[in-house]
């Protein structure tokens, strides 16, 4: 098992590239949604393309197994929890202007809104752990378990469900994710009030080296939504009145090293004023009211912007494909509402 200093370490490796691309600002999350900047699409595409090329060849080389994500099932189909999941993740990003691993550097960097949200994210951690009892009964009563253990079988990512190579899935992918980023390139993006430290092509591959590094310390791709789950089932237990076993873990160590980054990076190389300017778009009641819902919808769906949007989309995984999908779909439909 990695010991906590390696994901620690890992955190700020990934928790630097994130502030480095200037994905974290709530101004910039909330004009994607709008579909009036794609800052956050060109970084996610440059860190998946990075990241799909590093997971395979980590596969390949039997460095570490790169399991792809699996379906989520709430009790109706074996994709519902995805579905879900992902539209929650997608309403929370749109109100709160972060997701479940800018969140991090939001609050590392001295955000008030990234604070609010991280709190109410806490409280969507335990409002799942609480939950989990429920949505695990409605499961069995509907016998999706079995639906879905069927699918991970056989349909669980695209080369396998397509019998084809992962190798010319990967140059597949590498060409869309190449396309798409010329065709956004003459996308000019108007300024959010938060500089990026380098171009969002560039922190994308910043971010997809961070997963190589994570990979390599830890033996797993990144992920940051399982803190909110680990924390929320601390408190549940310390309110049960069981604390011999503290909130320190692998999850939450990984994030704690993102909120480090961030916070030295923020010092030294960002303007505080600028910082703060990006987050006045957030309310700290829609702030921690987004966060409980996001974070909820996160471990719903088994991961977030960061566990599905850049690992699991390496691996090709449908459960992935199907959450980010969600995600961007409720997020838009969100932001066109308000």
């Amino acid at each position: 098992m990695p010991s906590l200093v390696s994901e620690y370490a890992a955190g700020t490796l990934f928790g630097a590239a994130l502030f480095a691309a200037g994905v974290f600002a709530p101004s910039t999350i909330v004009a994607q949604m709008k579909l009036e900047d794609f800052t956050m699409v060109k970084a996610m595409l440059g860190a998946s393309a990075t990241s799909a090329l590093v997971v395979h060849l980590a596969d390949s080389a039997n460095l570490a197994a790169m399991k792809p994500r699996t379906p989520q099932s709430i009790g109706f189909f074996p994709y519902d929890g995805n579905i879900v999941g992902g539209a929650m993740i997608g309403i929370g990003m749109a109100l709160t202007g972060a997701c479940p691993g800018t969140v991090f550097v939001q609050a590392g960097a001295g955000l008030p809104s990234g604070i609010f949200v991280l709190g109410g994210g806490i409280l969507g951690g335990l409002l799942f752990v609480s939950a989990q009892p429920a949505i695990a009964r409605l499961r069995e009563s509907s016998g999706s378990s079995s639906s879905s253990e069927a699918v991970t079988k056989t349909e669980l990512t695209v080369p396998k469900s397509m019998g084809i190579s992962p190798r010319i899935v990967v140059a597949m992918w590498e060409i869309m994710c190449f396309g798409m980023l010329q065709l956004l390139s003459g996308l000019e993006s108007p300024s959010t009030g938060t500089r990026a430290l380098v171009s969002p092509v560039l922190g994308g591959l910043l971010i997809g080296t961070a997963q190589a590094c994570t990979i390599a310390l830890t033996r797993h791709t990144v992920g940051t939504s399982g803190a909110f789950e680990d924390v929320g089932r601390w408190l549940r237990n310390v309110c049960s009145g069981d604390a011999t076993k503290g909130p320190i873990t692998a999850s939450v160590m990984f994030d704690a090293g993102i909120m480090s980054a961030s916070a030295l990076l923020a010092r030294f190389l960002l303007p505080a004023a600028v910082t703060q300017v990006s987050s006045q778009l957030v309310t700290p009641t829609v702030a921690i009211a987004g966060g409980a819902v996001m974070a909820f919808g996160s471990r719903l769906a088994g991961g977030c912007t960061s566990g599905h949007g850049i690992s699991g989309m390496a691996t090709f995984s449908w459960a992935s494909l199907v959450s980010v999908g969600s995600m961007f779909a409720a997020g838009v439909l969100t932001a066109a509402l308000r």
